[in-house]
């Protein structure tokens, strides 16, 4: 074969895309050059991907550990010493602030006692107590000292719900939600004569020194 049939059946090869050893050769290198660059595209992507998901991961634990649900007890509430400031309203008369000062122990036989003095403005003080005892999971059994009888208290949640008798027809209905960071209630009372609203109670209570092992009980009888 001559020098000028080698480089027809030359062109013919390229025309007909037969191409040389090092044709292929510069065809695989460019195509692994393109894989490569893919790969690392998709290395890139992955990277960037675990970064987001252990970002989120480590934002999202501490935000799920703040919301986490509180849960009404008379220790989680009413431990320790607290003060509340608020105002009781009655229809047809001006609103009488108030505030109290509140002890609440663990006592020996397992019930909670909690210890009141309360001032109106302008009157002297007034001392009562409860005594709480846990019936079931979410219900208490209680006492008050000026009610015409027992305490029914339910728990949902960070929510107390009490109601007692007052005297005669009058009934108290008080709402006490727990704070997330269980400092602060929100204490909300409304007092019905036969079923109708007659007057309402609103209160914040602060606690200012949480319970600790070391309370002295206080003697129920007291």
């Amino acid at each position: 074969m001559s020098h000028s049939d080698s480089g027809v059946d030359l062109s013919r090869r390229n025309c007909l895309g037969l191409a040389t050893p090092s044709a292929i050769n510069g065809r695989f290198a460019a195509t692994m050059r393109v894989r490569s660059g893919q790969a690392s595209g998709v290395t890139r992507t992955l990277r960037w991907l675990c970064l987001a998901l252990l970002t989120a991961a480590t934002v999202a634990c501490p935000m799920a550990l703040a919301q986490t649900p509180v849960e009404f007890t008379p220790s989680a509430g009413f431990g320790g010493e607290s003060e509340g400031r608020g105002t009781l309203k009655f229809v047809f008369r001006k609103p009488r602030a108030f505030h109290v000062t509140s002890r609440g122990t663990e006592q020996g036989d397992g019930t909670f006692r909690l210890d009141q003095t309360i001032t109106f403005a302008g009157e002297p003080p007034q001392s009562r107590f409860w005594v709480m005892t846990r019936t079931a999971a979410h219900h208490y059994a209680a006492t008050l000292s000026d009610a015409a009888g027992p305490v029914d208290a339910t728990v949902s949640g960070p929510r107390l719900s009490l109601r007692y008798r007052v005297k005669g027809a009058v009934f108290m209905h008080q709402e006490l939600v727990l704070s997330a960071d269980g400092r602060t209630i929100d204490n909300v009372g409304v007092v019905r004569l036969l079923g109708i609203p007659i007057g309402r109670l609103q209160e914040t209570i602060t606690r200012k020194v949480p319970a600790s092992a070391s309370d002295d009980p206080v003697d129920p009888g007291r």
